[in-house]
């Protein structure tokens, strides 16, 4: 198995002979209140929504199934993950697999760099993962 890229972005328009189209592909983002203070939120969102995207393939017939992953957001400093999702990724019959997870807001910390990470649960150990990296000032 193997992880190909992973970034965040604000269109995405994939096409049926496989390829893909991005748009607007960020790792910042300013977050500002009245006054530019930022007061005390819980979720910042995303206008358009944002959008992970991660390409990975299959080296082996081995990979060639089903395949759960865990995507999670973990806050500034990487200690601490604040939400976690499970998905599953289908190889049977393609040998590469395009995720597109949709999120609506950002679950608000503090300023720093956040964490997107996607995670094959059977490849983790490995290191196969993607990672994209949202930097909020």
């Amino acid at each position: 198995m193997r992880h190909d890229w992973t970034l965040l972005c604000n269109e995405v328009q994939a096409e049926d002979i496989g390829a893909i189209r991005l748009g607007n592909v960020f790792n910042s983002l300013q977050v500002t209140g009245s006054f530019g203070i930022i007061g005390v939120i819980e979720s910042v969102p995303f206008q358009p929504p944002a959008i992970l995207v991660s390409h990975w393939t299959a080296e082996f017939d081995s990979d060639r199934r089903l395949q759960t992953a865990l995507v999670q957001l973990l806050a500034p400093g990487g200690e601490h993950v604040l939400w976690t999702d499970s998905l599953q990724f289908d190889f049977r019959d393609q040998p590469t697999y395009r995720m597109i997870y949709i999120m609506q807001d950002l679950q608000y910390v503090g300023a720093g760099t956040y964490e997107y990470h996607v995670v094959l649960e059977d490849y983790a150990q490995y290191g196969e993962w993607g990672r994209a990296c949202l930097t909020v000032h």
